[in-house]
């Protein structure tokens, strides 16, 4: 995957109402490019705070030196139909087992209180990644008391992102449907997302 097409993919799951400083939490025209060779791609800073970010500031690739290409790839396949293997992670990236152990432990990390109903994301258990949805989910007892919370007013509806669309411009191989890469968009955005403002829902 081209490195500046999955930058600008990031960009737009994380913001898609334009950059807004993950320090101050200012957005418009106080955020500007910072440009030239000598910065990183993607750097803006913001003249409210004078703090300087990119798209992965606060998230599990905040630091990382794996390209963003490779972060979207394993995202993806945590979000295929089948259970996938660190082994098959390191082998589908072409990097070391313990890179593609911590890349699927920090993404992992990243959706534990994500309350949605993305099909399949877990944790390891020694090379494994196994589901992590409740297992009452689908439950008469689990539809009882969400009923009850309904009636009580104090039901939360699952917080669920919306895909847009942004992924389907990437070229990921071997070729996946469009259901799977709603799958991984939906992912992202929860990885990608502001804490401060998810609590909001």
């Amino acid at each position: 995957m081209d490195e500046a097409a999955c930058r600008e993919a990031l960009e737009r799951l994380r913001w898609p109402e334009g950059p807004v400083c993950p320090h101050c939490g200012a957005a418009g025209y106080v955020i500007s490019k910072v440009g030239g060779k000598s910065h990183r791609p993607g750097l803006y800073l913001c003249s409210e705070c004078r703090g300087q970010f990119t798209a992965t500031v606060g998230t599990p690739l905040e630091g990382s030196k794996l390209p963003l290409g490779k972060w979207i790839h394993t995202a993806h396949l945590l979000n295929s139909h089948k259970l996938v293997s660190v082994r098959e992670v390191e082998s589908a990236l072409g990097v070391t087992y313990k890179t593609a152990w911590h890349t699927v432990q920090k993404l992992l990390r990243g959706v534990q209180d994500y309350r949605g109903p993305l099909p399949k994301f877990g944790k390891t258990v020694q090379d494994y990644i196994e589901p992590r949805l409740p297992k009452t989910r689908n439950t008469l007892t689990y539809w009882k008391c969400q009923q009850a919370r309904k009636r009580a007013g104090t039901y939360k509806a699952p917080r669920v992102p919306v895909a847009s669309g942004t992924l389907s411009l990437l070229r990921f191989t071997p070729p996946a449907t469009q259901a799977h890469v709603e799958r991984t968009e939906r992912f992202l955005i929860w990885i990608l997302r502001d804490p401060e403002r998810s609590n909001e829902h």
